[in-house]
């Protein structure tokens, strides 16, 4: 588990120096970042006119995967604490688990990401910082419910 984290954030810390070296030409709504809880992954966002797309490849420490998920996210309300303005998002996606330990089978779950957003200002550091909780049914290798949860960074490109 210490060495998939470790990759994921050697991988991060590559990624986000160069993405960021095209900052003054590239003017897109894309993300990239990682999340930290029950699982560890690289996390990717496009926004769209009226919603998100977000996506995780990681490591799943409860569930012992290697996975990938992607889910729809739409803002649904927004408040403010002092100057602090957050987002209350909620998504619906699939989660796609690869076992790591022999015995288990392929995963496939239904989820619905719910995430809280708040989004830095600041020109020079374009970060979003969001606590998610992803609930969800297991669809594959049995039915039972399906959760994960984390913190996240990401770098915006915009």
């Amino acid at each position: 588990m210490k060495k998939v984290l470790l990759a994921l954030i050697l991988v991060a810390l590559v990624l986000i120096p160069v993405a960021a070296a095209t900052e003054g030409t590239a003017q897109t709504d894309l993300a990239i970042g990682l999340n930290l809880g029950t699982s560890a992954s690289i996390s990717g966002q496009y926004r769209m006119d009226n919603f998100d797309i977000i996506a995780n490849l990681g490591f799943g420490f409860l569930s012992d995967y290697l996975s990938v998920d992607g889910a729809a996210n739409f803002k649904v309300a927004e408040f403010d604490i002092d100057k602090a303005h957050f987002n209350v998002t909620v998504g619906g996606g699939a989660y796609i688990g690869i076992p790591l330990s022999s015995g288990k089978g392929f995963g496939l779950a239904a989820i619905a990401p719910v995430g809280v957003v708040y989004n830095l200002e600041n020109k020079d550091v374009p970060l979003d910082l969001y606590l998610r909780v992803v609930p969800g049914l297991w669809i594959t290798p049995n039915i039972d419910f399906y959760y994960d949860a984390y913190i996240g960074a990401m770098w915006r490109f915009n």
